[in-house]
């Protein structure tokens, strides 16, 4: 009998990366190794002379997102921050408005996350980063919608499905900032190499999200400390399972 909750199979790209982190085609059968603790200490010592780079590309990716959602409640009569325009609002007004900024919001999540991946690989960043992929605005808006339209089938399909591709699509939009990949192709690099440590990856998750809620606990002050820490952990992550763009590359 066939798994109806397993996605289609695609041509996924290889290669013959050897480096001391991962590779499209380590990352794929599961050749990796993923301590949490490892990468939260890694994390929180790459943490030191990062923080603003990190904290100044998220003030850059919030002024982003309200100036979008400001011009988007200006064309279609919807806002997300004014209740009355939303209970007036048609149904196409809200769908316009929502696509608007989610058409926006993909380049700019897959810069944040690549900051975090090019500190954990020494490379060289800047804040500006988040702007950086909009050369990519078509695939990652395909792969946004796909993981979206996919992860809610999953949920309606008993819960569990959903909770399984909302994690194992996790790393899908650096892959494509990253590795040049087609939506299709990233979804399901991301989702094979997760699914070889899926638990792993998901207590990951978990304990980043912690992080943030402990953070927050004491007037949102922790979270100085913390949202810089779990983006750079998101990207040693990536790093350990995907390594980078270039074959060679050393810890």
């Amino acid at each position: 009998m066939s798994d109806i909750y397993k996605a289609p199979d695609a041509e996924l790209t290889s290669g013959d990366e050897s480096g001391t982190y991962g590779s499209l085609e380590k990352g794929i059968a599961g050749d990796y190794t993923l301590s949490i603790g490892d990468i939260c200490s890694e994390a929180w010592r790459r943490t030191k002379g990062n923080k603003g780079t990190i904290w100044l590309a998220v003030l850059l990716y919030l002024a982003a997102f309200l100036v979008v959602s400001f011009v988007a409640g200006l064309l279609t009569g919807y806002s997300a921050f004014n209740i009355e325009q939303q209970v007036n609002a048609s149904l196409t007004s809200s769908l316009l408005y929502n696509l608007i900024v989610n058409i926006v919001a993909g380049p700019l999540m897959a810069g944040m996350i690549m900051i975090g991946v090019k500190i954990a690989r020494d490379e060289e960043t800047s804040p500006t980063e988040i702007f950086a992929y909009f050369d990519k605005l078509l695939p990652l808006v395909v792969a946004s919608i796909l993981m979206t339209i996919l992860t809610m089938l999953g949920f309606v399909l008993l819960i569990l499905p959903g909770i399984y591709l909302a994690v194992a699509y996790t790393l899908a939009l650096p892959l494509i900032a990253d590795r040049n990949l087609g939506p299709w192709q990233a979804l399901e690099t991301s989702r094979k190499a997760i699914t070889k440590h899926w638990f792993g990856f998901f207590g990951f998750l978990i304990v980043c999200l912690l992080l943030y809620i402990a953070g927050a606990i004491p007037l949102m002050i922790g979270l100085i400390w913390v949202i810089p820490l779990v983006s750079i952990a998101v990207g040693i992550a990536y790093r350990n399972i995907f390594g980078g763009p270039e074959s060679g590359q050393s810890a």
